[in-house]
């Protein structure tokens, strides 16, 4: 309970420096500094979310991967019109899973309570799902097949990638 306790905690207050998520959000195109960054933030969240971040991986890795120009417009397009949604999302969701363990040790609290507050957590969850599979799709729509294969190379020196190519 400790441990998720402190990976919420961390989470919050990588999440809490909005500033810095918020600029992410605004510029276009995004600087190799700031596609790092931004791989590194969706790392943590990705605890919340049990679909992996491609994006950050891909767009730092877009000359080895010789992304066309069209991929990286629409790339960018996906990522100015979701982003700031999904991490959103995920917020709220790390919060009411602060409220949750909270109200779970308050003997005031009926477990109906307890399981509706869950249910809102797996509905924002499914709204996340749902944005990280429309970066998904747009992945698979444009990607050739020579780019996955390299994909999948890139991947495998990735931590947070490297066993989902073992197939």
């Amino acid at each position: 309970m400790k441990t998720i306790f402190v990976t919420i905690m961390l989470c919050l207050s990588v999440v809490a420096n909005a500033a810095g998520i918020e600029s992410l959000g605004a510029k276009e195109p995004l600087s190799p500094q700031e596609w790092d960054l931004l791989r590194q933030r969706m790392m943590l969240l990705n605890n919340i979310s049990y679909l992996p971040s491609l994006l950050p991986v891909i767009m730092k890795n877009r000359g080895s991967l010789e992304l066309t120009k069209e991929q990286v417009t629409a790339f960018r397009d996906w990522r100015r019109n979701n982003y700031q949604q999904m991490v959103s999302l995920m917020n709220t969701i790390i919060e009411k899973r602060i409220v949750l363990s909270q109200r779970a040790v308050q003997p005031s609290v009926t477990q109906d309570d307890l399981v509706t507050l869950q249910e809102e957590i797996f509905q924002l969850q499914r709204k996340v799902f749902r944005i990280r599979l429309s970066c998904r799709e747009l992945v698979a729509s444009t990607f050739t097949d020579e780019q996955w294969s390299d994909f999948a190379f890139i991947a495998a020196d990735n931590p947070q990638l490297s066993g989902l190519f073992a197939y």
